[in-house]
């Protein structure tokens, strides 16, 4: 999977504020609600490009884990089989 294009700025030629780990700051224009830019700490961006490998996804909406696959994930994950599960149903529910 390609790595998200990245674009260098040097800290010189602007002036942007330093996010916290855990933190992205949301860039607006003229105090309107549409993002232009979201700045994030080094880290959180490590995080995020690391996600998109495992995903390996090219846009990140597409990392949506709903409920339903979450719980089926876990019941693979105990590896034992389980009588009550109704395939039919989870089958439509991940559809």
């Amino acid at each position: 999977m390609d790595a998200m294009r990245t674009k260098q700025v040097r800290a010189n030629e602007t002036r942007f504020p330093e996010p916290e780990a855990g933190e992205a700051i949301v860039v607006s224009k003229y105090g309107d609600d549409r993002r232009k830019a979201v700045i994030l700490h080094p880290a959180d961006f490590d995080l995020f490009e690391r996600y998109r490998r495992i995903f390996a996804v090219r846009e990140p909406y597409e990392m949506r884990v709903s409920d339903t696959a979450v719980a089926a994930h876990d019941l693979g994950e105990r590896g034992i089989d389980e009588p009550d599960l109704d395939v039919e149903s989870l089958d439509r529910a991940l559809a």
